[in-house]
């Protein structure tokens, strides 16, 4: 028989600084209490699944490689165990990049992560959707993307790592933007309206499986905030897609 493939979604905990749209900071820390808090509450969540993650996906931003390395500790997979995926960058969109003096996100290379002491990173794994300069249609992330093509950029993301990962359990520590457009993707619903896919709070988990090789995926936990310490629990902080809160 064939086992299940399981894909888990992380959206991380509180940052040093909230991010405000169109001022910033686009690449806080996590919060050095509260932040390292939810990462652990949500790697447990995750080490305590009965089938949990082999491997993580990550963000380059800092927010998301902290979370990343709580999560691999907990799993107690220490070195090779983060794979850092331009694919999954934030919304290259200027009200989550740019600065009100015109400076743009610069996200960080693998070598500067490694050289912070993020050591589990898998200096060997080359991003499946690397970000180019200027326009593209081919689903690679660039600056400045409209919100229907970060929809592209997450399918071609997703499949991608899918190929990548070849059965293997995952974890995806993304943004909202980029993680709600993949799921939304996974989903196949015939329409926005028939979605399932809402507002997706802090520390939020997502998971689906897939039976078989040729079975659709199932959507089997959506933004669940039930490991989250204190009033985090209750699922706060939520971000949606424009086009998700035009439902």
């Amino acid at each position: 028989a064939m086992t299940k493939q399981h894909i888990y979604f992380v959206r991380y905990g509180l940052t040093k600084y909230p991010l405000v749209e169109d001022t910033g900071p686009y690449d806080s820390p996590l919060h050095p209490i509260d932040g390292y808090e939810h990462g652990i509450a949500i790697a447990r969540r995750l080490a305590a699944m009965p089938t949990p993650p082999d491997v993580v996906y990550s963000s380059s931003l800092h927010r998301a490689v902290s979370t990343s390395q709580l999560i691999v500790h907990a799993l107690g997979k220490t070195s090779n165990s983060i794979r850092v995926e331009d694919g999954l960058i934030e919304w290259l969109t200027p009200s989550l990049t740019v600065e009100p003096d015109g400076t743009r996100l610069q996200p960080r290379s693998v070598q500067q992560l490694v050289d912070m002491t993020f050591t589990e990173i898998d200096q060997g794994y080359q991003s499946v959707n690397p970000i180019v300069t200027g326009p593209s249609s081919t689903g690679a992330p660039y600056f400045f993307e409209s919100e229907d093509y970060l929809m592209i950029r997450a399918k071609v993301t997703m499949q991608r790592i899918l190929e990548h990962a070849n059965g293997e359990n995952i974890c995806i520590v993304s943004h909202t933007p980029c993680a709600q457009a993949m799921a939304l993707y996974l989903e196949g619903a015939a329409s926005i309206e028939e979605s399932n896919i809402g507002p997706w709070p802090l520390g939020g988990v997502t998971m689906f499986t897939k039976e078989s090789d040729n079975g659709g995926w199932k959507l089997e936990m959506y933004a669940e905030t039930s490991h989250m310490p204190g009033e985090y629990k209750n699922g706060l902080k939520e971000w949606s897609l424009p086009c998700l809160t035009k439902k």
